[in-house]
Order: structure tokens, then sequence, then C-alpha cells
């Protein structure tokens, strides 16, 4: 970790009765201060992971660019990068320990000729009104009920977007997670389909793979899988229909590595921004968007939530017996302790129970 100066001292000056910040809060500022210097060393340096996967652990004063350096334009895109990346509570806590540090540091040590974060904070939330850090709500979205779920699937009409719309309520995975799928990523039964496919692919039909090596600094994406693990996810007749469908209105891909989602009208890789945007539109025009950064707003990372409570409810469990909760955490890419065996023991018993456990939601497949 780099000890900077004026943090040490910050932190030293907390009224508390030992002059010491409490311990929580000293663990949650230095995984802040971290995260901060991770990003930093991604904007000075080259590195073939994701700016949240550098081990800060590892750097030095001189692999990041200084704080004092920081520009707002560098500060914003910091902070947007916290959107996209962590849960509202982390972007506010990052925020805070951040801004805190820069104020002390103009206060009592040598005064900063421009503070970055007030100058992103008077720009967007006192200049224009659109603040974008997310704020956390306290409490659980409401997960509305399969039926519903159904009807709202049904009102997509485009190839594309069913089978995006298909893959996220189906599998609980993240917009940036299906932006990074690659044609070696899927296999599918069907004479057209005949790409090579993944190893860990070549005997298991139908099926999907979410790899971990899939990294933002990659040539043509724009996210990270985010996950530590790979996971093999069986494809039922629906999604496979669906996935069909959509390829029939895709350009040839020239190799196995091509994006298998792409836009329609630039066909470049289909990114997890424009599945996000897509669906805040979508969820105006069905009434299911109730305000920026509202929990019970239909976005993808809703779908996340909505297949994460599906799934628990269809493995099983009560009060005193949780059911079958780490095929949930399979599902949606978790590495929770004392799941790795299932990564490593996918077998046919596996994807039957995923399979019979899968939502169906078209009115050819749905037994409504």
């Amino acid at each position: 970790m780099i000890d900077w100066v004026w943090y040490e001292k910050w932190h030293c000056q907390a009224a508390t009765p030992e002059n010491l910040s409490a311990e929580r809060t000293r663990l949650v500022a230095e995984r802040c201060i971290n995260r901060f210097e991770r990003f930093l060393a991604a904007k000075k340096g080259d590195y073939d992971c994701h700016w949240t996967e550098i081990d800060a652990g590892r750097l030095s004063y001189e692999d990041i660019i200084p704080p004092r350096s920081v520009t707002p334009q560098i500060a914003e895109e910091f902070l947007k990068e916290l959107v996209r990346n962590y849960a509202p509570k982390t972007q506010q806590n990052t925020y805070a320990v951040l801004t805190q540090a820069y104020e002390w540091c103009t206060e009592s040590v040598d005064p900063i000729e421009i503070d970055p974060f007030q100058k992103v904070y008077q720009k967007h939330a006192v200049k224009n009104g659109d603040w974008f850090l997310e704020s956390p709500s306290g409490r659980e979205p409401h997960i509305i009920d399969l039926s519903e779920a159904r009807n709202v699937v049904r009102q997509w009409n485009h190839p594309l977007w069913i089978t995006v719309q298909l893959l996220l309520a189906k599998i609980p995975r993240r917009a940036g997670a299906v932006s990074n799928l690659d044609f070696e990523d899927v296999s599918i039964t069907h004479p057209g389909c005949n790409w090579n496919v993944h190893p860990d692919l070549r005997r298991w039909d139908d099926h999907i793979i979410f790899r971990s090596e899939k990294r933002q600094s990659d040539e043509t994406r724009n996210t990270g899988n985010k996950t530590k693990t790979d996971s093999k996810i069986p494809i039922d007749e629906e999604l496979r229909d669906a996935l069909l469908w959509y390829l029939c209105t895709r350009p040839q891909p020239d190799s196995p590595s091509d994006p298998l989602f792409l836009t329609t009208q630039s066909k470049m890789r289909l990114s997890g921004k424009i599945i996000s945007n897509k669906f805040i539109r979508r969820a105006k025009e069905l009434g299911y968007f109730y305000g920026p950064n509202d929990d019970d707003n239909l976005n993808p990372h809703y779908w996340r939530h909505w297949g994460t409570t599906h799934y628990e409810d269809q493995f099983g469990g009560d009060a005193n017996t949780p059911g079958n909760t780490s095929m949930t955490d399979y599902l949606r890419g978790d590495s929770r302790e004392g799941i790795k065996q299932l990564y490593n023991s996918y077998s046919i018993e596996k994807r039957d129970t995923i399979l019979n456990a899968m939502p169906t939601f078209l009115e050819s497949y749905a037994d409504d």
C-alpha cells in the first residue's frame, strides 16, 4: 500500500479518545484509497487486467499518477468508473474518503491548486444538476412475479433484444458479461452453428461459458466480466431458438473470437452501457422506471436480482435450511468460499438441475 503522508495524518487527527480513527473506519478508508490508487496506476501504466484487479499492495508511489496531479477530468472518469463497477454504498464511501482527504490536505498541509473532486461536484451537482453517483436505497427491490416478468419480456420484438433480455432473465449475470460473449463461448446444436467452441464446451452441447479472463483492457471490450470463475451454463430450448433467430440477422463471423452480439447499426460489440441504456428506455416505455437510481427500475441489474430470487425459490430451502444456495452462486458467477468444487465438477446432474429450474417466458415455451 502507498502511504500518502497527508492521508496518514488525516486519519491520526480523528476525534477519538485515542486520537485515531475507529478501526472499521480506517479499514474502509484504506480500501477506498487503494481503489483510487489502482485507478491512478492504470491511467499511468499498461496493465493486462481491469484496473479493479490491480494489486494495490505491490504498487509504489512511482507507479501512479500523483494525487496532487489529478485533474478534474481524471477525477470525473474515476467516479464514473465507480458507478460502472461498484455498488452505490461503495461509490459514496469512496467519494467521501477522497473528498475529505483532499479537503484536509488543503486546510492542513500544502494547499492544492485545484481540488479535482470539488470541481466535478460543482460542475455536475451545483451547475448542471446531474450528479451521477448512486445512492443506496436501504431496501431490497420489489421482485415482480413470473407472470408479470413474462409480460415484460414479450414486449420486445427485435431478435437481438429478445435474446439479450432472455439471457439476463434466465442467467443472473451483469450486462458486461453478456457484452463480452464471443462465438466460441456458445455451443449450439444446429448445422449452421459449426464454429470452433472454447475447449471447455467441446463435450457440452447447447451451453454458454462465462470466462474469468475477459478484461476491459482487451481489444473491442469496454468492460470486464468481474468474476474469478469460469462457469458453464446450459441453454434451454427457448434461449437456443432465440439465439438462432438472432444469428439469422447477424453477419457471419470471421473468427470464433468475434463478438456474439453486435450493435444493429455500427456492427461493433454491444457494450454493457448500450444494453443498460436500452433497458432503461424500455422500462420508461412500459412504466417500470421510477426515477434515477431507483432499485425497482427494470434495468439489467434488476434482472440479476430477479434471477437470483427465482433460482433461490426453485432450489428450495426455508428459515432453517438454505437449500442449494451454492447453485445460485454458480449461476451468478460468485466465488464465495465453499463452492469452488462446484465450478470444478460440472456434471449432467448439475445441468439438469439448472434446466429444470430455468424460467420460460415466451408463449410457445411458457406454461402460463
